[in-house]
């Protein structure tokens, strides 16, 4: 080999030229076993925290509406945007009697309020003799 001079130089020069053109190593830094154990701990710290947020972003993505969902939901408010609509105008003021089905539920509770009074009566009227027919046996037994 031949240098930018153009004379030959022999291999122990060329070592030596070699090895002061190499970059020297890092130096290597030596820490004590209190700053080993904050790395460390601070390492630990910063995965536990990375889990946490791994974990609640994959909750969150299991929350995502599915695309029936999203339609359904679509649906609902455009039927609630419609029935707002609705409720914005002007109602005329309409009176009609009571359907039938309103008038027999009537009816039918009617019925058996007045059936529960009558029962409640027949108790009653049951308790009430017995307890004269008992008044007057007391009496004949007591003179």
């Amino acid at each position: 080999m031949s240098s930018e001079s153009g004379r030959r130089l022999s291999t122990e020069e060329l070592k030596r030229l070699n090895q002061s053109s190499k970059a020297a190593p890092p130096p290597m830094v030596l820490l004590r076993e209190a700053d080993w154990k904050e790395l460390l701990d601070r390492l630990e710290a910063s995965a536990a925290a990375q889990e946490t947020l791994l974990r609640a972003l994959s909750q969150q993505a299991g929350q995502c509406p599915t695309q029936a969902q999203m339609e359904a939901l679509t649906r609902d408010v455009a039927q609630m945007r419609a029935e707002l609509k609705q409720a914005g105008k002007k109602r005329e003021l309409s009176i009609s009697p009571p359907s039938l089905r309103t008038a027999l539920s009537v009816s039918i509770w009617l019925a058996l309020i007045l059936l529960a009074t009558m029962v409640g009566m027949v108790v009653l009227q049951t308790i009430w003799s017995g307890l004269a027919t008992l008044w007057k046996v007391v009496q004949i037994l007591i003179p």
